[in-house]
């Protein structure tokens, strides 16, 4: 009974880690999306800087993409992650199944070869959820690997934005705290995205 609970336990929280890596990259999007917006903001605004801040406009217009390509893999981490739920769900149900044919058979031997050979088909269905469920969390890491490179190309897009807008005459102080945002947004990104990645780590340990 007790490796039952235990059991229990561990899948319970198999799916929790899913939901907090789902619950994450939900933020990530938010973020990225404010990213775009601020990055576009910061483009009109820098018109108003005439031709010396050409630089400040080139690097937030790549901060945009860089969200935007965010925003992308986010989309494609989000229905990796729906399926790892279902996956889980369903291979605990398989599981349950099995148990629970593996206990009819104890009690009624007269149906043990039936009982057997469906606890045996659960059984096969568990490992290859399993193995798919493995494959899905191997493909969300190398996913969130390519979005924390996206991240430090923004890092460096924003780093950029903020020396070029000492160059925008009035408008410098507020390309400055437009640009300081920026940087600080992507921070944020890549912060949730590295906590991704560890969440995925500590589960494949």
């Amino acid at each position: 009974m007790a490796d039952c609970n235990s059991g229990a336990v561990d899948r319970a929280a198999d799916l929790h880690a899913i939901v907090r890596i789902g619950d994450a990259i939900r933020g990530v999007v938010d973020t990225a999306r404010a990213v775009n917006l601020a990055a576009l903001n910061a483009m009109l605004s820098s018109r108003r800087g005439g031709g010396n801040i050409v630089g400040f406009r080139v690097a937030t217009s790549e901060l945009r993409g860089v969200s935007t390509r965010l925003m992308d893999d986010m989309e494609d981490l989000t229905v990796l992650v729906s399926g790892m739920v279902n996956e889980v769900a369903l291979r605990q149900r398989k599981r349950r199944n099995q148990a629970y044919f593996g206990r009819v058979q104890d009690g009624q031997a007269r149906i043990t070869d039936l009982l057997a050979d469906i606890a045996g088909k659960q059984g096969g269905e568990v490992e290859r959820l399993s193995h798919q469920l493995r494959q899905r969390r191997r493909e969300l890491g190398l996913k969130t690997i390519r979005a924390l490179r996206l991240c430090d190309q923004g890092q460096a897009l924003s780093r950029s934005a903020l020396i070029e807008a000492a160059y925008g005459g009035e408008s410098a102080p507020v390309l400055k705290q437009v640009a300081e945002q920026l940087a600080l947004s992507i921070r944020s990104v890549a912060d949730t995205l590295d906590d991704v990645r560890g969440e995925l780590e500590k589960e494949a340990s």
